[in-house]
């Protein structure tokens, strides 16, 4: 997960702006009548996703139809509005759709630090919650495989909600992205994620959710073979006695760069405390 600001766009505007021009009037006319509850709805979720409490505003689920798939009611009315006055292009809310997603660091997933953001994941569904169907803090820069994973089921408890990058940048306090060398006779690489104790345990929960959720182990694991292979090519170029330290200063360096918790700097730590690896291991991609 790669931490975000949080975004500093009003919610309340952005559904006026959104719902200015809908057609036809009388839909347009319920929207804007709205504002006030979408407000109150957004601040809310603001207050639940700072206690990570996300899972506590099941009041705002299905409302304010009550329903949860009345045809043609205002509910319908709020989604469309992310679908068409949001993400359509020259829409009016496009603008901020745009801004939006211009946030993913250096173009990526902000749920996966890898894939392309190339679409907004609402973190509380706007199935489900759609009068947060517009609100810039529900909307996270995110790539199709993320969201799709994600889907559209609600956090039933807090233990069973992913992180949220706009909330919950300190997870990268702690260290809990960990790989695992496999080998003789060749090496092979896999991550998990595993808390250390001194994590606080909701905190700890989450990250393994996220983790299997988003099926990180299966996106990561595949980046390290090229990585190991171009690796053996530079570690023959120097002594073993400073192949320690060389992957050491790697791990030191991705975790400046990207963080204790990118799949780097897992990769380098695992790889300096394999001793197999760094007197024979790494020769062996290139046999």
């Amino acid at each position: 997960m790669l931490p975000i600001p949080k975004p500093a766009q009003d919610a309340q505007s952005v559904f006026d702006a959104c719902t200015a021009t809908a057609k036809p009037l009388t839909a347009r006319t319920k929207l804007q009548a709205l504002k006030d509850t979408v407000a109150k709805a957004a601040a809310e979720y603001d207050t639940a996703a700072t206690n990570r409490a996300l899972h506590t505003l099941t009041h705002l689920q299905d409302q304010p139809d009550g329903k949860p798939k009345k045809l043609g009611g205002i509910n319908e009315q709020l989604k469309k509005t992310y679908t068409n006055r949001m993400v359509h292009k020259k829409s009016p809310g496009r603008d901020v759709y745009d801004q939006l997603l211009a946030e993913a660091p250096d173009g990526r997933c902000a749920l996966c630090g890898q894939g392309i953001a190339d679409t907004l994941d609402h973190q509380l569904p706007k199935t489900h919650y759609p009068l947060l169907a517009v609100t810039p803090a529900n909307l996270v820069p995110a790539c199709r495989d993320c969201n799709f994973y994600k889907g559209e089921q609600a956090p039933a408890s807090a233990e069973k909600q992913t992180l949220h990058p706009y909330y919950d940048g300190q997870v990268h306090e702690h260290v809990w992205l960990f790989a695992r060398i496999v080998g003789p006779p060749t090496p092979a690489v896999s991550f998990c994620a595993s808390p250390p104790p001194e994590m606080p345990p909701l905190l700890a929960a989450r990250v393994r959710h996220h983790f299997t959720t988003l099926k990180l182990a299966r996106l990561y694991n595949p980046q390290a073979g090229p990585e190991l292979r171009y690796l053996s090519r530079s570690l023959r170029r120097l002594p073993t006695a400073a192949i320690n330290e060389h992957l050491r200063e790697r791990a030191a360096d991705w975790t400046a760069i990207e963080g204790p918790n990118s799949w780097q700097a897992a990769l380098y730590r695992a790889l300096a405390d394999n001793s197999w690896y760094t007197k024979h291991g790494y020769l062996e991609p290139w046999k």
